[in-house]
């Protein structure tokens, strides 16, 4: 559909007599790039759409691998010590948590047996693994229209120079629509610095979960990464004008 209508807007482009004298500069009620109608806009329209649901997925990733809550004082260590150490070393711990003024040494074995099966989740790799793929999909998806996107642009721009240089419309005119194509790139730009960033501080999360004892988070965290780099190679394809 994406490639359709982009053939469509470029034969309208192109056909400088039929087109040219109609290329004025509107919005549709979203605020949105539109050359001559709300159809021929349907190119930004659906990237623009696409970066918001990388934004929300990216999100989402970030909210899923939050750990959900360290464990705090000598509390959870002494139980741990207890649990999977020795009993002298599970002694030691209590003397000094109580030495230190912790309360690790009340809480005893049961804190420290349930401390240890935390430690095999820390974060919900139900809730992070989908968030993660749904990501990987908005991100291909994405990169699959952006190319076309930004030749469509540049053709759209080369044209555009063309109607302003041979008096078929105003240099106000072309100013105007050129401003329009930027503020569509400034948007999509923005959406993907912030999916960068969220896949960052998902990685990250990651990666603190891993510290913490959890495993089986190779490929989160190395798909997390990938995101990360994905996003900020598309934000690099963007030029602003």
């Amino acid at each position: 559909m994406l490639r359709a209508k982009i053939i469509v807007l470029s034969i309208c482009i192109m056909t400088t007599a039929a087109c040219g004298q109609k290329n004025h500069v509107s919005r549709n009620n979203s605020g949105i790039l539109s050359f001559a109608s709300q159809e021929v806009a349907g190119p930004e329209q659906a990237m623009l759409a696409q970066a918001r649901a990388l934004d929300d997925m990216t999100r989402e990733m970030v909210r899923s691998a939050t750990l959900k809550g360290a464990a705090t004082g000598a509390a959870a260590g002494c139980g741990l010590a207890l649990v999977t150490a020795s009993a002298a070393d599970g002694s030691n711990c209590v003397v000094g948590a109580l030495a230190g003024g912790g309360v690790g040494a009340v809480v005893g074995n049961a804190l420290g047996r349930k401390r240890v099966a935390e430690r095999v989740e820390i974060v919900k790799l139900s809730r992070v693994t989908p968030a993660i793929s749904g990501a990987q999909r908005e991100m291909a998806q994405f990169n699959d229209g952006l190319t076309e996107l930004l030749s469509f642009q540049d053709t759209a721009l080369t044209e555009l120079k063309f109607q302003r240089d041979t008096g078929q419309i105003t240099p106000d005119a072309y100013a105007a629509q050129e401003a329009q194509i930027r503020e569509v790139r400034v948007d999509l730009a923005h959406a993907l610095s912030l999916s960068a960033e969220q896949a960052r501080a998902t990685k990250l999360a990651l990666k603190n979960a891993g510290e913490q004892g959890q495993t089986g988070l190779d490929w989160h965290i190395m798909s997390a990464e990938t995101l990360e780099d994905e996003a900020s190679s598309a934000r690099s394809r963007i030029s602003l004008l």
